[in-house]
Order: structure tokens, then sequence, then C-alpha cells
């Protein structure tokens, strides 16, 4: 068995485990306060350590070798939630118990996730790196396809101490397996020795992404995506599919399983097509993205005096594209991210790359609820991937043009 597949078992053990408590732990919260107002505190308090570390931890986890990292994260992981299945089992139902278990469960998933990046860049070749993107996607979305409905299963039943320890059990897997994963990487085995200060190392990464055009251009972009768009899920596919269309709240999970059907089946295409360099289009397929979304938007707009399952059946279907599509934008950006960035900068790029994310989605969603309560879930949908299309436009000018000049000029061969 290769070196890569011990990683993708254990992402897939580490990443069910991880889908599972963000679906059960608010439904805990919420039975053990009684209170929206407390649970809503109780997770903004609980993610904040997480976000304003996410630096901090990327240059930390430069200091050590990637699988170290990794093994600790998960082991720490399995710790915790073991600590607190018996604190559970044992009636100890404090809020302080549950607010630190919660937020140093962030913490760590965090570091697991910082860590688990930039070991899959050690363990694979550059050649590869967007066929095995593509096959991660797949395991990731299959490994959370059904942790949702078993994690309410288990709750419903046996309580949430049960899924806790549950929890423990496939985190103390993900560790044996992480163990398996030989030493040796691309800049070699050792601990490195690293003699710049926290403040000299975050400056380094903020020059090389200030410096380097094309990994600034990305990485505004991913901005700019995650201001107007991560909002979908909260804000406008609710917005659209329930305020506007009343369709029942029972069905509306299908938008995001036709979503993720899209992305398994990208998933599959990359893999079987490694050989086309998808980089090379992703100007077209940001711009291919963002026209799916407006075409939602228009769905909405004019199938209104149909009925509502008719929308339904067509949102679904561009669910499935836009699933497909996104993975063809993501996997080419992630492994350029991978090949571009030097491996000793790697943990600390992804952190401010998570940090920023962090910081922009809760704006974009503010941003597009004020916007849709005031002009309504699908024209904001349309607007705002319309300024995509702007900024995509503006970002690839350059692309845009030559490949303009060479239609025109092609087109002016033909005719002569």
């Amino acid at each position: 068995m290769s070196k890569i597949k011990y990683l993708f078992i254990s992402r897939c053990l580490s990443e069910f485990a991880g889908a599972i408590l963000p679906v059960v732990f608010p439904l805990f919260i919420l039975k053990t306060t009684h209170s929206l107002s407390l649970s809503g505190l109780f997770f903004t308090i609980t993610m904040l350590p997480s976000v304003l570390l996410t630096p901090a931890m990327g240059v930390w986890i430069e200091k050590y070798e990637k699988k170290k990292v990794t093994f600790f994260s998960v082991l720490t992981l399995a710790i915790l939630c073991s600590i607190e299945s018996m604190l559970l089992k044992f009636g100890r139902y404090d809020f302080i118990y549950l607010v630190c278990f919660a937020i140093l469960v962030a913490i760590f998933s965090m570091m697991l996730d910082l860590s688990s990046k930039v070991l899959f860049t050690e363990l694979v070749d550059e050649s590869e790196l967007e066929k095995y993107n593509g096959i991660r996607s797949i395991l990731d979305n299959l490994s959370v396809f059904g942790a949702p409905m078993l994690g309410t299963l288990v709750y419903g039943v046996f309580g949430f101490s049960s899924v806790i320890l549950i929890l423990a059990i496939l985190y103390v897997l993900a560790a044996v397996v992480i163990a398996f994963i030989p030493l040796e990487s691309k800049n070699g085995g050792n601990d490195q020795i690293v003699e710049e200060s926290f403040v000299q190392k975050f400056r380094i990464g903020l020059h090389f992404i200030r410096t380097e055009k094309a990994i600034l251009k990305y990485f505004l972009l991913i901005m700019a995506l995650n201001f107007f768009v991560a909002s979908s899920e909260e804000v406008t596919n609710p917005g659209i599919a329930i305020q506007k269309y009343h369709l029942p709240t029972s069905i509306f999970g299908l938008v995001s399983i036709a979503f993720s059907i899209g992305v398994i089946l990208s998933g599959i295409f990359i893999a079987k097509n490694s050989k086309i360099e998808f980089r090379k289009h992703i100007s077209k397929l940001f711009v291919l993205n963002s026209l799916v979304m407006v075409l939602i938007g228009f769905s909405s707009v004019f199938l209104i005096s149909f009925n509502a399952f008719v929308f339904f059946g067509l949102m679904l279907f561009f669910e499935v594209l836009l699933g497909f599509i996104t993975i063809l934008v993501n996997v080419p950006m992630t492994s350029f991210f991978q090949s571009q960035v030097p491996l000793n900068i790697q943990s600390r790029f992804f952190a401010l790359l998570s940090f920023s994310a962090n910081l922009i989605v809760p704006l974009g969603i503010l941003y597009t609820g004020f916007l849709a309560s005031a002009i309504g879930a699908d024209v904001t949908y349309i607007i705002n991937n319309i300024l995509v299309i702007v900024i995509v436009c503006f970002a690839f000018w350059k692309e845009i043009g030559r490949g303009f000049r060479a239609f025109l000029l092609k087109k002016w061969k033909m005719s002569k």
C-alpha cells in the first residue's frame, strides 16, 4: 500500500468524525441551554480561538515533521473525545467543560487540517497533484455523506456521550493509520531547526503572497469567491427554495446531496483525465461556475408562476453541475498552491489562506443576508455572481485578451 493511501484512509476516518460533531453538537447545546441565543453565543466563543490562532499554528507546524503533527493532532482529538465521553457518562454537563472541549477540538481540528495538507504535498509527486487532489475530493465527500444521518441516529437513540465515544474510536483508528506512513518526505525526514522568530516567519509568509503575482491573484480570487458566493448554503439557497418557493424543509437537504454528487463525479473525472491541464482553463471555469449560479437566480425569478417542484428539479440539476464545476476550479487551484508554494512555508501559507477565509466568509454572509432581505435572495445571487465574473475578467484580462485576439485572427483567416 502506497504512502498516500494511508493518508487517505486516515483522512476518511477523521473527516467522518469531523462531519458528525457540527451536526450533533448544536442539538445537544440547544437541549442543554434551551436557548438559541445562548447556543449561538456558545459557538461564537468556541470558534474564535481557533480562527485567531490559525496564523500562529501555521508557523508552529513548520518546526516539525508534518506526519508527527498530524499524528499528534489526531491522537489529541481522540483523547479529548475520550475524556469528554467519560465526563458525560458520569453526568458532568458543566457549561465550562463543554466550552473548553469545543475550543480545543476546533484548535486541533484546524491543526490537523493544516498539517495534513502539507503532508499530502510531501507524499505526492508534483505531476500527480491534480489527480490525487481529485481522488481526495471524492473520498472527502463520500466520507461525510452519511455522517450527519448516523450522528443524529446515534444521538437520538443512545445520547451525546455515545456519539463522542464513536468519535474517539474513529480518531484512534485514524492515528493508528497515520503511524504507518514512512517518515521520509521531499524535504527530508528530520525536524527543521528554524531560527526566525514568529514575527519574521509571519512577515515572510505575507511577503511571499504579496510579491508572487500569480499566487496573489488566486489568493484574492478565493477571497472574492468566499465573500460573494460562500453564503449560498446559509442565505441564498434557503432564501430561494424555502422562503420564496415554500418548499418543505424535509427535502431541502437534497440541494446539498445534489451538489455532493456533482463533486464526486468531478473528482472521478479529474482522476480519470489527469493529463488535462485544468489550470489553463481556470478563468473559463471561474466564469462558468458563476454563470451556473446566475442561471439558478434567473430560474427563480422567471419560474415563480410554475409549480414549485418544477423549479426545484431544475435547481437540483444546476446544483449537480455547480458541484462538478466547483471542483474543476478548486482542485487546480489547490494543486497550483501545493506546487508553487515552497514546502518550508506551505503550512503558514495555508494558515493565512484559512485565516483570511474565516474572516471574509462571515462578512459575506452578513452582506448577502442584508441585501437578500432588501431585494430577494435570487436577485442577490445574480448580482453577486455577476460581480464575481467582472472580478475574474479583470484578473485574467491579459489571458482573455490573447484568447479573443486569437479567435478573431482564426475567423479572419477562415474568411479569406
